[in-house]
């Protein structure tokens, strides 16, 4: 909701922006823009055999919700001002909020027991002395393309960011800096930064970015090659003492004059890692993503407007050579929706590198494996203005099997397959619902083979 309000009429809430324009007259002949919005959204959720039948007492059934409320405004030409706040919460029959299931996010949040806390502070100043420069400054959102390596996915990052129009073949630049440690990465040292050439044109825009982690101090990484903890077959994981990762990602995506998308992103990622103490010694990191993406729009059909896509994806996996790891595993990638998995899969949530997890691996994948492979396709259409009824189909495959440390893990690269079903209705503007259902079916790499399910509704509301 965006309200306009004169200077005669907001004198209590801007009392200082009034007091400020007495020195500055032309401010006060400015029509300020006040920004109010509040969303709301509560999911009930149902999981059924989340390890494939391994174990008892594995069904969960609870509720999750999330708050958002956010206000700024434009209070001068040149000046905007936004604070957003959130609180997610759970509340269930079943299962806890520390259960990888349940809340795959981990302690990725301030809390998670419904107490507000600051998503967003930021200050936007735009055309700096009449250059086409703005600069962004605090806690503010960010995503480069949809996320495949960097996003902030509703948390927010601190730093400082830059966008400007350049003089050459209208290009767009973007470069960031973000300290990320305070929220993110816990006591660990955390920072990103890189930059990003846009080139927009009819109907297709170009991207081209740079992008480089480093954490310092006690950053715990995973190596999915090894196996170092005696009788289990997990991961290894041991703390870094230093980790530079980079990212050289190109994307391009553009509208079919049809009625249609079609996206394309490819990321190679190189680096090095530093052991703080191991007898297996530092390695440097490769590995390469890709993902393609496309869809069809028909206005005319006897089930009303109907749309199909389709996409297929791949990451590199960690083939187990000591001196190099190439799992493709950017740390701020997309993958978190709230308390819940965001992906490839209403249930297994897969990106290109991890899905849900389960208390044996939380990465998602049989120990041992790495680098996903997914093939998806899907059909939504709309009977009617304010319903829609979608499906969608998904397969994965590991890029990288278990090795010799993991002898009691399948050689079977298959995840499993899903299938997912979902119903959505807008009520109005303002309120929405959505059903959906999802049967995972797993595949010979899980050494347990019953089917899982997830059955979700939500209401949304915002205003």
């Amino acid at each position: 909701m965006k309200v306009r309000l004169s200077r005669a009429s907001s004198a209590l809430p801007f009392a200082a922006v009034f007091a400020f324009s007495l020195f500055y007259p032309a401010l006060s002949r400015a029509t300020s823009i006040l920004d109010i919005g509040t969303d709301y959204r509560i999911r009930g959720i149902s999981y059924g055999r989340t390890d494939f039948g391994q174990s008892t007492g594995q069904n969960f059934s609870y509720y999750s919700q999330r708050a958002l409320a956010h206000i700024g405004g434009r209070f001068s030409p040149n000046i905007e001002m936004m604070t957003q706040i959130q609180a997610i919460g759970f509340a269930g029959s079943s299962g806890t909020v520390v259960n990888p299931i349940v809340n795959p996010s981990a302690g990725r949040y301030p809390n998670t027991n419904f107490t507000p806390w600051v998503q967003w502070a930021y200050l936007k100043a735009s055309q700096l002395y009449d250059l086409p420069i703005d600069i962004t400054l605090g806690r503010q959102p960010m995503t480069l393309g949809d996320g495949l390596i960097l996003s902030d996915d509703d948390l927010g990052f601190t730093g400082i960011r830059m966008q400007s129009r350049l003089p050459w073949y209208d290009l767009q630049g973007d470069a960031f800096t973000f300290r990320t440690a305070d929220a993110l990465q816990g006591a660990a040292s955390s920072n990103i930064y890189g930059v990003q050439l846009t080139k927009p044109a009819h109907a297709i825009r170009y991207q081209l970015a740079w992008v480089v982690e480093q954490q310092n101090n006690g950053t715990v990484y995973v190596r999915p090659s090894e196996n170092t903890s005696t009788g289990t077959l997990v991961d290894s994981d041991f703390t870094a003492s230093h980790m530079t990762r980079s990212f050289y990602d190109a994307r391009v995506e553009g509208k079919l004059l049809q009625g249609g998308f079609y996206k394309g992103e490819f990321a190679l990622q190189s680096g090095h890692v530093d052991r703080s103490s191991s007898t297996l010694g530092n390695f440097d990191l490769g590995g390469y993503a890709f993902l393609v993406s496309a869809g069809l729009f028909t206005h005319f059909s006897k089930y009303g407007p109907i749309e199909i896509h389709g996409i297929f994806g791949q990451a590199s996996g960690d083939s187990g050579d000591p001196g190099k790891d190439d799992s493709f595993q950017p740390d701020f990638g997309h993958r978190f929706d709230g308390l819940e998995r965001s992906g490839f899969g209403e249930f297994y949530g897969a990106t290109l590198y991890d899905a849900l997890g389960s208390t044996s691996n939380p990465r998602g994948l049989p120990p041992g494996f790495s680098g996903i492979r997914v093939i998806g396709a899907g059909a939504t259409t709309h009977p009617t203005p304010l319903l829609s009824i979608g499906i969608d189909y998904f397969v994965y495959y590991a890029m990288e099997t278990a090795g010799p440390s993991f002898t009691a893990t399948s050689s079977d690269s298959t995840l499993g397959t899903e299938l997912d079903v979902g119903v959505g209705f807008a009520y109005t503007s303002y309120l929405s619902f959505r059903g959906s259902f999802a049967l995972f079916y797993p595949g010979g790499a899980y050494q347990f083979q019953t089917n899982a399910t997830r059955l979700l509704v939500e209401a949304i509301v915002h205003f």
